[in-house]
């Protein structure tokens, strides 16, 4: 009786199944079921299981790409017009350090190489300048000089600095021409007293606990009120706000410095190969590093940088992806000891700092410290090199092995300036003769000209986005279902429907899970 009853359940599910196969809509079921050779019965459950075979790889294959780079750069569907972002941060530095009216480097130099004797006062100054001098032949200096420095080095840069007004002569933007101290401040960063316009003031980019001399790297505006790092420019931002905006693009809305360069004050002992000036353009959130990235200006030359922005953004849907896999940091999401905000340019210059600080157990002058982490001085040179040289070589093992050391990802909100660069010779007698009436007979003075600004008016934006939302997932899985077998929605639903409330319907109508005896 036992056995007659699983004989009678084993005949009602084939032929309940038998039944939904010769309904449903998933392609070549019905050859399976019916009652036809075995021969053909088999080839189809193979072309089946083949079939479904493939439709699991590329399922499987999306998956990998979605899991190993779920995040797309593509260009947005509208430029962007440059008044939506700030002007750039142009941070200029002199090639030579100092002033030789105040001090003479070489001269210090060459009585130290000689062994002679120099005043305490003199020789203190001297090891201090050498800080902002080549490394080229400092193991005549290292020899000499203490290992760490004290705060005392700041102000002999200062004492011994370049005469602003007399560097940077004349500057023309906005259609006005302004004194320059009125649109750049002074800083010290690692080429020394540099000059920076349209940066954000110290409180707006380190933290409390950082320390600045004097008034260096201090700017009266205010941004904060105005502006955002990841959103732009507020609605309450007027057209005169701060960092100042990119108005209008073409050269007769540039930034143009008039520099002069004074042959007396080179000193090749000091600056090495060149004369001239660096420039460096920036965001004005990012600490310049002008020993890193800059464009030269020789003297006696007219430089023209036509500027096209490359921004990125990203999109909220790609928020909620780790920074590992998006490959970027939010604002909040990568504290840095030493900044408000994060950079990847600033978190290098941090992991700089804390490596040396390690390392060498003090800090290179221009790095961000508290005021008690000791300076390094130029008998910490050595010390100093070996550790940027383990640092780089660190990182680069770091990321052959997919890690990365300092762990500085790109901003996930970025924006960058590309500069196309041309000179040509100044002839700065004839155009101040012809422009001011002014005969200029002093041969030691030299003129080279600065001239920045955007190409066009707006340009092209990439944005991070998803590479498959759910909706893309769903579509591309139902896409290949369909394709390899016929499944659909629908299917799901018969099967459904064929495993509940047809068995359901069927005890009802027919006294029978099974349906009607045919």
């Amino acid at each position: 009786m036992h056995s007659s009853n699983k004989v009678g359940f084993w005949y009602k599910l084939r032929k309940y199944l038998r039944e939904y196969s010769e309904i449903t809509g998933i392609h070549g079921l019905r050859y399976v079921a019916e009652q036809r050779s075995r021969t053909e019965k088999i080839v189809w459950v193979f072309l089946l299981l083949f079939s479904l075979a493939g439709c699991l790889y590329m399922i499987n294959e999306i998956l990998q790409k979605y899991e190993n780079s779920p995040v797309v750069v593509s260009f947005t569907t509208e430029d962007t017009p440059t008044y939506q972002i700030p002007f750039p941060a142009v941070t200029i530095c002199p090639e030579m350090k100092y002033s030789r009216e105040q001090f003479n480097y070489s001269e210090m130099y060459f009585r130290l190489y000689r062994g002679e004797k120099i005043e305490q006062e003199v020789q203190e100054k001297f090891f201090h300048l050498s800080l902002l001098c080549d490394m080229d032949g400092t193991s005549i200096v290292s020899r000499h000089a203490n290992y760490t420095a004290d705060e005392g080095l700041f102000k002999t840069f200062d004492e011994v600095k370049l005469d602003r007004a007399a560097l940077l002569t004349y500057c023309h933007f906005n259609y006005a021409f302004k004194k320059c101290e009125d649109f750049f401040a002074p800083v010290i960063i690692d080429e020394g007293i540099c000059y920076s316009f349209n940066i954000l003031s110290r409180e707006e980019v380190f933290r409390e606990h950082v320390f600045n001399y004097a008034e260096y790297y201090y700017v009266p505006n205010k941004s904060e009120d105005y502006f955002d790092m990841e959103t732009g420019y507020k609605d309450n931002a007027g057209i005169n706000t701060y960092p100042r905006r990119a108005l209008m693009s073409g050269a007769d809305n540039s930034l143009t410095v008039f520099f002069k360069y004074n042959l007396g004050d080179a000193d090749f002992t000091c600056n090495g190969l060149f004369q001239g000036f660096r420039v460096l353009i920036h965001t004005p959130w990012d600490v310049p590093r002008l020993s890193k990235h800059h464009f030269h200006i020789p003297v006696g030359k007219v430089v023209v940088a036509a500027m096209e922005p490359e921004m990125t953004i990203t999109s909220e849907t790609v928020r909620k992806f780790k920074p590992e896999r998006r490959k970027c940091f939010m604002q909040d999401e990568r504290h840095l000891q030493h900044f408000k905000y994060y950079t990847q340019s600033n978190c290098l210059l941090e992991c700089t700092t804390n490596y040396t600080l390690s390392r060498c157990g003090c800090v290179r002058f221009f790095m961000p410290r508290n005021n008690t982490t000791p300076i390094c001085g130029s008998g910490s040179s050595n010390c100093l090199r070996q550790a940027e040289s383990e640092l780089k070589g660190t990182e680069l093992k770091s990321k052959l092995s997919g890690n990365s050391f300092c762990n500085c990802q790109p901003s996930c909100t970025n924006l960058k300036f590309g500069v196309e660069i041309s000179h040509s010779d100044f002839y700065f007698k004839e155009y101040f003769e012809s422009h001011t009436n002014m005969t200029i007979i002093d041969n030691s003075s030299h003129w080279s000209v600065l001239q920045i600004y955007f190409k066009e008016e707006q340009f092209t934006t990439v944005e991070r986005n998803e590479l498959y939302g759910m909706s893309d997932l769903i579509s591309n899985f139902g896409g290949l279902l369909g394709l390899f077998t016929g499944f659909s929605i629908v299917s799901l639903m018969e099967i459904i429907y064929f495993c509940t409330l047809r068995i359901f319907c069927n005890e009802k109508i027919y006294g029978i899970w099974s349906g009607r005896d045919e």
